[in-house]
């Protein structure tokens, strides 16, 4: 398991020094998007939007018709940085076969929801009445809501992010908490014919007074999280606090490891500067958070920063992008940078120049469709597929 820290401005290459990576428009128009998925068979696009639809998009145009609509479900208010809405999406492994696709959002009374839905007789169309909640709590504050869903590609087990219920500092250090679900990677069965079990390899499974449906903790805000699709393992980005953002990893199989927030933030001490940091997971990669996020939501240019909010990305598997391969790709949600990590070398390729335009930019999520290729979502409404520079 990594247990080392990469100093992110020490290590910093410029990607046209090595190789060069462009971006194509595959989707526009759309309205504050948080998430694109792919048809496990036909490989089309899907994009999650936070005001409650999922929609289909042909030939870079949204389609009109909805795949699914739950806006009149969901909590969203209409000002800057409200972090609640329709959050998460991810198909069944098997969906080509039972049509079953499983979604998170913050409802209309503040509460976390993840729900199995499904398919109707139209493959185009949801069946909006065949929801089957799974798991519904509520939440304390707006904020720190996390909602990531993937399934695990080794063993088929459905992995849910939340964060640590929000405010500042995690008030009631939920994060450090085993008795909640707040500040955590989630790990269920949903191969059963309702609700869920708990996988009896869960590190907490059977103990009375922790919930068992924890994987991992100590996290602040996870906000996106993948597995590498060739070896099983989880990297996350988890959102900083006031100094420091960071990818954490977790190797494939391994459960109960505790990335130590509200103690650490990053490597550091938080509150206490004489923690005992030795009992936690150091991140993999940690950054400076010094960046404004007001400034970054209301479109203010701020210059020598590299962020303040992570977005985690994926590893490439790919095959269009040779030198690309193996890379984590990531990117900062307030500042639009990209960046590229090879974490057998230990350097971080910065690629935001080489990859999209000089626009403003708010990157709040990738993709990765059934042939492993790589997309960049953009909040202010596009989706872009990366590909090989010439």
């Amino acid at each position: 398991m990594f247990r080392y820290l990469i100093f992110f401005l020490l290590t910093i290459v410029f990607a046209q020094d090595t190789f060069v990576i462009e971006s194509s428009i595959v989707a526009k128009g759309l309205n504050k998007p948080l998430l694109v998925r792919f048809h496990p068979e036909t490989n089309t696009m899907y994009v999650v939007q936070q005001t409650g639809e999922i929609v289909i998009v042909n030939n870079e145009i949204p389609s009109e018709n909805l795949f699914l609509d739950i806006s009149d479900k969901i909590a969203l208010s209409i000002m800057p940085g409200d972090e609640r809405g329709f959050l998460g999406m991810v198909f069944d492994p098997n969906y080509v076969k039972n049509g079953y696709f499983y979604i998170c959002y913050v409802d209309k009374e503040n509460h976390s929801v993840v729900s199995r839905m499904q398919v109707s007789d139209n493959p185009l169309v949801a069946d909006k009445n065949s929801e089957l909640i799974l798991l519904r709590f509520e939440q304390p504050f707006n904020n720190h809501n996390g909602g990531h869903l993937e399934f695990g590609p080794k063993d088929g087990y459905l992995y849910i992010g939340f964060g640590d219920g929000g405010s500042r500092s995690d008030p009631f250090g939920n994060a450090q908490k085993l008795d909640n679900l707040f500040g955590t990677i989630l790990r269920i069965d949903i191969n059963t014919d309702s609700g869920y079990n708990i996988p009896k390899s869960n590190p907490f499974y059977n103990d009375k007074n922790k919930k068992g449906e924890i994987w991992s903790y100590g996290l602040r805000n996870p906000w996106r999280f993948s597995f590498d699709s060739l070896n099983g393992d989880i990297f996350i980005g988890d959102v900083g606090q006031d100094s420091w953002e960071e990818i954490d990893y977790i190797e494939s199989g391994v459960g109960g490891t505790n990335f130590g927030w509200n103690i650490m933030e990053g490597n550091h001490c938080y509150l206490d500067s004489t923690c005992v940091s030795d009992q936690y997971i150091n991140p993999i990669i940690e950054y400076p958070s010094d960046a404004n996020y007001m400034k970054s939501l209301v479109g203010r240019k701020q210059t020598n920063v590299s962020g303040c909010s992570v977005t985690g990305g994926y590893v490439y598997r790919g095959k269009k992008i040779q030198n690309l391969y193996g890379k984590y790709i990531f990117s900062d949600f307030c500042t639009g940078e990209l960046w590229a990590f090879d974490y057998q070398k230990d350097i971080i390729y910065e690629i935001t120049e080489s990859i999209l335009s000089d626009d403003r930019h708010m990157i709040s999520s990738f993709g990765e469709d059934i042939y492993k290729e790589l997309y960049i979502v953009d909040f202010l409404g596009v989706i872009y597929k990366m590909e090989q520079g010439e």
